[in-house]
């Protein structure tokens, strides 16, 4: 049996790493933040800010959302804030199912964790050059939220 040099295993890391970043070229922004293990509280929103310059394209807007199997809901309740560059603000609701009728965890994943995209806005157009801040917070009926361990934002040129 041929063993495996280390300086193989990394040229093979090197390579799948580039392949998966040439497949994310459309990507114009991602980013997640880890929440709190002991659970999120209501009123702390979740803050996204990126540079935005191309004011001609059509954009698509994610939400990445991990949870845990000890999550106690079958959805997620988000509001939005978008602050645009001029200072305009646009606030909206967002409901992101995670599990079926039959309380079966959609996403991918094993274990005790789960992960979903969801598409929150098609063809998108950002108006104005300039900094857009996204800011989360968590709609549900209890002050702090057990069971979420990560909130991510996507946008990807269309």
């Amino acid at each position: 049996m041929k063993r495996t040099r280390p300086g193989n295993v990394f040229f093979y890391l090197l390579c799948l790493t580039l392949t998966f970043q040439a497949c994310q070229r459309g990507v114009v922004y991602q980013d997640h933040h880890n929440l709190p293990s002991e659970g999120w509280e209501h009123q702390d929103g979740i803050l996204f800010e990126t540079n935005i310059d191309d004011t001609l394209s059509l954009h698509e807007l994610y939400l990445d959302v991990r949870n845990t199997t000890d999550y106690a809901y079958s959805n997620l309740f988000l509001f939005l804030e978008i602050a645009f560059p001029d200072g305009r603000m646009l606030r909206d609701t967002i409901e992101c199912v995670l599990a079926d009728k039959r309380g079966q965890w959609t996403g991918r994943g094993f274990g005790h964790v789960r992960a979903n995209r969801f598409l929150f806005r098609d063809d998108v157009w950002f108006p104005q050059e300039g900094v857009y801040r996204f800011r989360l917070y968590h709609g549900m009926r209890h002050e702090l939220l057990e069971g979420i361990s990560d909130i991510g934002i996507r946008i990807e040129k269309k």
